[in-house]
């Protein structure tokens, strides 16, 4: 079973931004143990998108259902499964295991790596009712970790796209850009180092909520 708690923030990156802020962070930060992914993700809804529409709303507790891969995967592969809550600013993360097409075709009956981590999982889906794979996104992150904290890390996101039909964990032409900017994702146990403050006011970088599928969804909805 793997557990997270940790305070996130997110920033919405130009090029030049990006830039700046890979050159000024030299010498802070270094490579994270998986530096470069390929990340794939389907978040699960209801038919009528009650998750999405709750996070788009910005409410003090919310929560996603979703699966995830870091590279290309086969149907019976073993995927992340992850149920993500977010309370007063800080996440909280549960995750296991389980076959990829399981997960797909229906996840109510899949065999979860670690029982405990499932038995919430599938009060999630009790108490939400028809949950299903409603969006994938994609996006190509790198991500670095603290030189003097290991509990500091910083993700960016790259080339992010979505998709609401035909849903796997794979690429596909269907695959649609949500923005050509770069998601900064900051996360942090405690408070922030002051060198990554001073730099974030240097490049005039500002927190800014940010949900890949809520945007997805939103797009989705203007006929973009």
């Amino acid at each position: 079973m793997e557990t997270f708690q940790r305070f996130e923030k997110k920033y919405l990156l130009s090029d030049e931004q990006f830039r700046k802020m890979m050159v000024k962070m030299k010498g802070h930060i270094m490579p994270d143990k998986f530096s470069e992914s390929d990340i794939r993700s389907i978040y699960y809804d209801t038919k009528d998108h009650q998750l999405i529409r709750r996070s788009i709303e910005k409410p003090e507790y919310k929560e996603k259902l979703r699966i995830r891969s870091y590279k290309e995967v086969d149907d019976d592969d073993q995927v992340f499964v992850e149920l993500k809550k977010k309370y007063d600013g800080i996440v909280y993360k549960r995750r296991t295991k389980a076959k990829c097409k399981d997960l797909i075709n229906d996840i109510r009956h899949c065999s979860f790596k670690d029982p405990q981590v499932g038995k919430e999982i599938n009060y999630a889906l009790s108490y939400y009712g028809e949950l299903q794979p409603s969006i994938f996104i994609g996006c190509q992150r790198i991500s670095f970790t603290g030189v003097d904290d290991k509990d500091l890390r910083i993700t960016f996101d790259k080339d992010i796209c979505y998709r609401m039909n035909d849903l796997s964990l794979k690429r596909t032409d269907a695959d649609k850009k949500l923005t050509d900017q770069t998601v900064m994702e900051l996360k942090i146990r405690d408070a922030m180092p002051l060198w990554l403050s001073d730099i974030l006011d240097e490049v005039k970088a500002y927190p800014r909520g940010f949900s890949k599928v809520g945007n997805a969804y939103i797009k989705e909805l203007q006929g973009a």
